[in-house]
C-alpha cells in the first residue's frame, strides 16, 4: 500500500538520499538545500511510503508567478503560502519503486492539496522526455524554459485549475490532523455527545485509512475542511457493498445540505465502481437516522445491532 504523507524533518537525509540517486550531480539538491526549504515550507513536503519506507517525494515553494526561475532553487523568500501558484521542485522515485504509480500518485495528492489550499495552479520545469508524463497530470507545456539548472535543456509547464465552489478530494494521511479535529467536534455535538481526544480521534482515522479496501473523502470549501467520509467497500455474495464507518460535516454547516452533498457525492463514485448497495449504521435519533432516510435509505426492522463488551 502506498501511503502518502506531509514530510517531517527526520525524513530529509532520506530525501537527499533519493535526490542523489535519481538526479545528476550538477540537478541534484543537497541536504543542506533540502534543510533550508523545508524551514521555510515544510507543508509543501509530501513524501510516499512502502511498508514503512519513505521511497519518493515532492516539493516545491508557492510563488506569485507562472513559471520557475533558477533563483527560487536557492532563495526561499520567493515562498509565500498566500501566494497564488505551487511550483514543484523535484518529484523523485527510488530506482526499485518506480512503475508502480508512486510518482503519478504523489503529483495527484500534491495537486489536490494544491486545490485545497485555493491555488490558482501549479507550475514546473521538466526534461522533453517527461513532457508527456506531466500533460497526463494535467500540465500543458508552454516551450522552452530560460533556466539552465545544471546546464540541461528544461520545458515550462503549467497547470491551471478550475476550482469548483465546493472540493471533494481523496483522503490521504496528510489529511488526519485536520480530519481528526473535525471528527471531535462534530462527535462532541447532538446526538452523539462522545467525548473523544484528539489522539484517539487521529488513530480512530489513521487505522482505517490503512486498510487496502478503504475508500474516503474529504470536502473542502474556500480552502476549510468542512466534511468527510470514511468507508470501506466488501463482497458481499455476489454483489459489491460499501460500508460508511464515518460521516462527519462541520457542526456550524449543520442545516446547509453539506451531509446531503456529501452523500450524493459518495453514491455517484459508488456508481463509477459498480458498487451496488451502501450500509450503515447511527444512532437512533431525529438528528441522525432521520437525516439518512431523506437521503434514501431504509431501516432494516429485522436486523438489530449487538455489542459485547470484552
Amino acid at each position: 500500500m502506498i501511503e502518502i504523507h506531509l514530510a517531517k524533518e527526520e525524513d530529509l537525509k532520506q530525501l537527499a538520499y533519493i535526490e542523489e540517486v535519481c538526479f545528476p550531480v550538477k540537478e541534484a539538491a543537497t541536504l543542506s538545500q533540502f534543510q533550508k526549504r523545508f524551514q521555510a515550507f515544510p507543508e509543501c513536503f509530501l513524501v510516499a511510503v512502502v511498508e514503512g519506507k519513505t521511497v519518493g517525494f515532492i516539493n516545491g515553494a508557492i510563488i506569485s508567478c507562472q513559471k520557475l526561475s533558477d533563483e527560487m532553487y536557492e532563495d526561499t523568500s520567493y515562498h509565500d503560502i498566500q501566494h497564488a501558484y505551487q511550483s514543484v521542485y523535484g518529484l523523485a522515485v527510488l530506482p526499485d519503486f518506480r512503475h508502480m504509480g508512486i510518482a503519478k500518485k504523489l503529483m495527484q495528492s500534491f495537486i489536490d492539496l494544491s486545490k485545497s489550499r485555493q491555488k490558482k495552479g501549479m507550475v514546473l520545469t521538466c526534461k522533453e522526455a517527461l513532457i508527456p508524463f506531466y500533460q497526463q497530470c494535467g500540465y500543458t507545456c508552454l516551450g522552452v524554459s530560460q533556466s539552465m539548472h545544471g546546464g540541461a535543456k528544461w520545458y515550462d509547464m503549467i497547470f491551471e485549475f478550475e476550482l469548483p465552489s465546493s472540493l471533494f478530494i481523496p483522503m490521504q494521511f496528510y489529511h488526519l490532523k485536520e480530519a481528526a479535529i473535525l471528527f471531535q467536534q462534530c462527535f462532541d455535538h447532538e446526538p452523539w455527545n462522545e467525548q473523544w481526544t484528539n489522539q484517539q480521534a487521529y488513530q480512530h482515522l489513521k487505522e482505517m485509512l490503512s486498510s487496502p479496501y478503504t475508500l474516503a473523502y474529504v470536502l473542502y470549501k474556500e480552502g476549510q475542511l468542512i466534511g468527510m467520509i470514511v468507508c470501506h467497500q466488501m463482497t458481499y455474495m455476489d454483489k459489491q457493498v460499501l460500508c460508511i464507518d464515518e460521516l462527519c460535516v462541520c457542526p456550524q454547516l449543520h442545516g446547509q445540505h453539506v451531509g446531503s452533498q456529501v452523500i450524493d457525492f459518495i453514491k455517484t463514485e459508488c456508481q463509477k465502481r459498480k458498487i451496488e448497495q451502501i450500509v450503515l449504521q447511527t444512532i437512533r435519533s431525529y438528528l441522525s437516522d432521520y437525516f439518512y432516510v431523506r437521503q434514501g435509505f431504509s431501516k432494516q426492522n429485522h436486523l438489530v445491532s449487538m455489542i459485547c463488551d470484552l
